[in-house]
């Protein structure tokens, strides 16, 4: 089974009034602010799933500071996932430095929700290691959802939505400190994975996962293979990063070089074990 592990999904309503939410929400302003930056929707998610031969995608949130927009677009997800149960996994967003976050987190895990992300804490105003962080944590390890990070390179060119997540050292804290939930660094989680190295960390966070979302755009040709290296197959989720990227070619290049167990654990079947 081929799933790409980190795609985006907005509701239309919110791409139509995409100029008005841009004007109160500076993270959002950052990224999609453009209009020439892509939104898309379930329809336009399910033809590119369709036309590249992946069977289903994991669809992410957006970490909207207002609390309407968080709940506008976890019931888009909700609703999109009922529809195409077998295509789509939806993870919601959430904002923890709101009051009553957690009645939306729950809301949303009871009505199928596989997770949270994608997780941008310094966009929203909370620490990932503080109050809010160990609750969302908490919250997570007794539903059985994840919590999918968005991750910054501490050097390297400055690009739209490069800030806001959280440093490979945050990363490695958080799963040291909440060993049993399930979590990914997305971006091939900034360069985190070279700490596995390090068998202490490594027996820290047994369930610490990497996805290889918009990664061409970041790293050279070999660096899938040198994160399998340090990581190991079972920890690397092929992500796309759609509409930003292509699944198809993304999942092409991800694969380049692979062994044939090895591009079938990346390509889909860590994903399905560990987020469906």
């Amino acid at each position: 089974m081929t799933i790409d592990a980190h795609t985006h999904l907005f509701p239309p309503a919110q791409a139509q009034a995409r100029e008005a939410i841009a004007g109160r929400d500076a993270g959002f302003a950052e990224i999609y602010g453009d209009p020439a930056a892509t939104i898309a929707d379930a329809p336009a998610l399910l033809a590119a799933l369709r036309e590249d031969g992946i069977e289903a995608a994991v669809a992410l949130g957006f970490a909207f500071a207002s609390e309407r927009d968080v709940a506008e677009q976890n019931e888009y997800l909700l609703a999109a996932a009922c529809e195409a149960p077998h295509a789509i996994i939806p993870f919601v967003t959430v904002n923890p430095s709101l009051d009553g976050w957690e009645r939306e987190a729950a809301r949303s895990l009871a009505r199928g929700a596989r997770g949270f992300g994608e997780l941008r804490p310094g966009t929203q105003g909370w620490e990932p290691l503080g109050p809010e962080g160990r609750r969302l944590a908490a919250l997570a390890g007794e539903a059985g959802a994840a919590l999918l990070w968005h991750t910054s390179e501490p050097v390297g060119h400055r690009y739209p939505g490069k800030h806001g997540g959280v440093s490979p050292a945050e990363l490695v804290e958080a799963a040291t400190a909440a060993p049993e939930v399930t979590m990914v660094g997305a971006h091939l989680g900034a360069g985190a994975s070279f700490y596995l190295s390090m068998p202490e960390v490594r027996r820290a966070t047994p369930n610490l996962l990497f996805d290889t979302a918009a990664g061409g755009l970041l790293y050279d040709s070999g660096t899938i293979a040198r994160l399998v290296e340090a990581a190991g197959a079972d920890r690397v989720l092929f992500g796309s990063d759609f509409p930003l990227r292509r699944p198809g070619p993304e999942l092409e290049r991800t694969l380049a070089g692979l062994d044939a167990a090895t591009a079938d654990a990346v390509a889909g079947e860590n994903a399905r074990k560990r987020l469906c």
